[in-house]
């Protein structure tokens, strides 16, 4: 029997972790990727801009630390050895996803994709050349671009996306970010810690918004504490080159305000790539990106779609899920992809990390409990000199079940994978705080939270209670 022959378009961590998985099962596959393999993540997003906070964040311990702080001075700039470790990071990974694409014997070719049925794919290569290829099944994984917007047009120069802020060569001395997401507060991390004066323009009541709030609250104390100028409920009207820059006229609260800036980063999100044929497939798009099922089938089998091109999530970690999703169905294995408990984690300094849901959700169905704890109480965070921060659970009131985990502080993207495996396994927070944890250690600061839903934290007096 010949094994199945599955054609994937789009080489990014959906992309290649559906291709692998294809070919453990069994499959001939033939992966489609029209620019490096690792898509957006691995280039231009999630691992080099992670390399970069990496080093800030040292950066910023420096600064802060009574033994180290002498060795920094206002001449220090480490971005040229910033960006280069960060390139030999990405290179490093981006080898090791191929040696693994090519040991599962993986078929790689770098063209450009478009259907032409639901098992034809046209691909067109750099020299011109012209190729049709076919599949028992067919997996999208086009991905995602940074969004515009109408009244600021990216040029690359003075105004740039994200992809433009990981290769820039000078550190601007003033720098606006249009847009307080994810992307917006990381980027804003990155250069507040190199020496730009950042400010930060969001449209909306806040920063991360969606985020559980109190983490909000937190991270925007500390980014202004650090120097950042955050502009919520607040819109670039106007902005209009200078020599050697943009002055912005901004819309806020307060009134009119001018700000300058040497660059404006734009970072209002990203958006699915939908160029592909998709009526000739006859495959359905939404507003969102386009349709699947749990099973990340689309509205036309065998073709399956994952990753950022179907909206929702935009998470490298959920593309790499919905690859195996779908590589399995295409398989014959039934799998559908749960949506319910997904972690999400952001690289300011300091770190946040949440999953499950917010407070202000949880009590709009259910009775609830809280419990906190903050970092400055634990030895490893005050070892570390990273004190700022703390840890906020939800529980129900009823049944103890774990609602919701939300952390601000030292190794909160960590912290968040205990969380995670405890709501996924149902644990109860007295069966967890019944576990022994490594001493010093963060993971105590978690027992400590879940303890304190019921008042009995040990490591927190009694004035420091709700």
């Amino acid at each position: 029997m010949n094994p199945k022959r599955v054609i994937i378009i789009g080489g990014g961590p959906g992309g290649y972790v559906a291709a692998i998985r294809a070919a453990q099962l069994g499959a001939k596959v033939t992966l489609i990727e029209k620019d490096k393999i690792g898509g957006t993540c691995l280039n231009r997003g999630c691992i080099p801009t992670k390399a970069l906070l990496s080093d800030a964040r040292m950066l910023c311990s420096l600064r802060r630390s009574t033994v180290f702080q002498s060795l920094i001075n206002e001449r220090f700039n480490p971005l040229e050895s910033m960006m280069e470790r960060k390139e030999k990071v990405v290179q490093e990974l981006v080898k090791g996803v191929e040696m693994l694409l090519e040991s599962h014997r993986v078929t790689v070719k770098q063209a450009q994709a478009d259907l032409l049925g639901p098992n034809q794919v046209a691909l067109l290569h750099s020299d011109g050349k012209k190729e049709i290829i076919e599949a028992d099944a067919i997996i999208l994984a086009p991905g995602s671009k940074s969004k515009t917007l109408s009244n600021i047009t990216p040029d690359g120069g003075k105004i740039i996306t994200s992809d433009e802020a990981l290769e820039i060569k000078k550190i601007p001395r003033e720098m606006v970010i249009v847009g307080g997401g994810y992307i917006g507060v990381e980027f804003a991390t990155i250069f507040n810690a190199l020496g730009s004066k950042v400010t930060i323009v969001e449209i909306l009541d806040n920063i991360l918004p969606g985020l559980e709030n109190e983490l909000v609250r937190n991270l925007r104390r500390f980014l202004e504490r650090d120097g950042i100028k955050i502009l919520t409920k607040s819109k670039v009207k106007d902005l209009r080159p200078m020599e050697e820059g943009l002055r912005l006229t901004v819309n806020t609260p307060q009134g009119v305000q001018e700000v300058t800036a040497q660059k404006l980063l734009l970072a209002v999100g990203r958006s699915p790539n939908l160029d592909l044929d998709f009526p000739k497939a006859g495959v359905e798009i939404s507003s969102a990106g386009i349709r699947v099922n749990r099973r990340m089938e689309t509205t036309t089998p065998p073709i399956y779609a994952i990753g950022d091109a179907i909206g929702g999530t935009i998470l490298a970690h959920v593309a790499m899920e919905e690859g195996v999703v779908a590589a399995e169905n295409v398989m014959g294995i039934d799998h559908e992809m749960e949506g319910h408990l997904i972690p999400l984690c952001i690289f300011t300094y300091p770190e946040i990390a949440s999953i499950g849901l917010t407070e202000k959700e949880a009590r709009g169905k259910r009775a609830i409990k809280i419990g906190r704890f903050p970092f400055r109480s634990n030895p490893t965070a005050l070892i570390s000199g990273e004190t700022d921060g703390l840890i906020k659970v939800i529980v129900g009131r009823e049944d103890d079940q774990i609602l919701g985990v939300h952390i601000i502080g030292h190794d909160a993207n960590t912290l968040i994978s205990i969380a995670s495996n405890l709501m996924e396994q149902n644990v109860k927070t007295r069966e967890f705080s019944r576990l022994i944890q490594a001493h010093p250690t963060t993971p105590e600061a978690l027992k400590e939270a879940f303890l304190d839903v019921d008042g009995l934290a040990i490591h927190l007096p009694k004035p420091l209670r709700k």
